[in-house]
């Protein structure tokens, strides 16, 4: 078997990457005058209390060494790796991840590395990180895998809506005309992430429980299957509204679907902010290339 690594920019439940042995790459980031490495270090609920206090956050990249010695050790025991990662196109720190897998693959030619890039955010690349993982559990051979991935990436989508405008607007998503307007009218944005890994303002929800009836509508016209794929729902300190719309899909669709809930983590979080809920399932394609 290869080794399975995926990073807190997929957000995969704890449970899901205990059970199939997923090896997290934590991304850092500041809050206010402090960095963090781990997640661990951090409570989640205190990140989300810190943001709504309006102290600045950020998220940072990792250099090529860090990778390398991340990944080296394994290498070094002769075993192969395999990365899933969210999408290229959110985060420059996946330009310094090439160098570091060529430096590896020169140092280590017989062992074989290969980055996917799951074209998605949060769980939406976790679910495809996930399927890796059982597919790597079950025996099948490496590059197989890495073809599998490469060929059904576009099959898991995302779906959420944010709380407050401010973070898109921080993060260059949205104006601050919008951000505004926004908020005075307790508007929803709700985004989509693309084919091509980008970012989409698909819809605009007047106000929380429009937005969860959206999120479902989504799931209904987009799903595929959906009592044979796992579902995931993760919010930014609002269980409330996640246990909401996780009784809205088990009136819909039954109490036998699988669906896991949890947190966004801090490096989702960093960008959308507190209050934010997300969906994540199993669909024939996404619907914006």
């Amino acid at each position: 078997m290869s080794i399975i690594f995926s990073d807190t920019g997929c957000d995969i439940p704890t449970e899901i990457a205990n059970q199939y042995d997923i090896k997290i790459i934590h991304i850092p980031f500041s809050l206010g005058d402090k960095e963090y490495f781990e997640n661990c270090n951090l409570p989640i609920k205190e990140f989300y209390d810190q943001l709504r206090q309006g102290v600045s956050v950020s998220t940072s990249s990792l250099n090529p060494n860090l990778y390398c010695e991340i990944f080296e050790p394994y290498l070094k025991q002769g075993q192969d790796i395999i990365y899933v990662h969210f999408s290229g196109q959110m985060s420059g720190t996946f330009n310094q991840l090439t160098k570091a897998i060529k430096e590896l693959q020169e140092k280590y030619p017989n062992r074989q590395i290969d980055a996917i890039d799951t074209c998605n955010i949060s769980a939406g690349g976790g679910l495809l990180a996930w399927e890796v993982a059982k597919k790597n559990t079950d025996g099948m051979p490496h590059q197989e895998i890495v073809k599998w991935a490469t060929q059904n990436k576009s099959n898991y989508s995302c779906y959420f809506y944010v709380d407050d405008l401010k973070h898109l607007k921080r993060g260059g998503r949205i104006s601050a005309t919008t951000a505004f307007v926004g908020a005075v009218l307790n508007i929803k944005p709700m985004l989509h992430c693309a084919k091509c890994g980008q970012l989409r303002i698909i819809n605009k929800a007047m106000g929380k429980k429009k937005a969860l009836n959206d999120l479902l509508e989504y799931a209904k016209l987009n799903g595929k299957n959906i009592k044979e794929h796992p579902i995931v729902i993760l919010h930014a300190d609002a269980e409330d509204q996640a246990l909401e719309l996780k009784d809205m899909f088990i009136k819909e669709f039954g109490s036998d679907i699988k669906i896991y809930l949890d947190w966004v983590g801090t490096t989702v979080g960093t960008h959308c902010g507190p209050g934010t809920i997300g969906l994540f399932f199993h669909g024939p394609q996404r619907i914006i290339p």
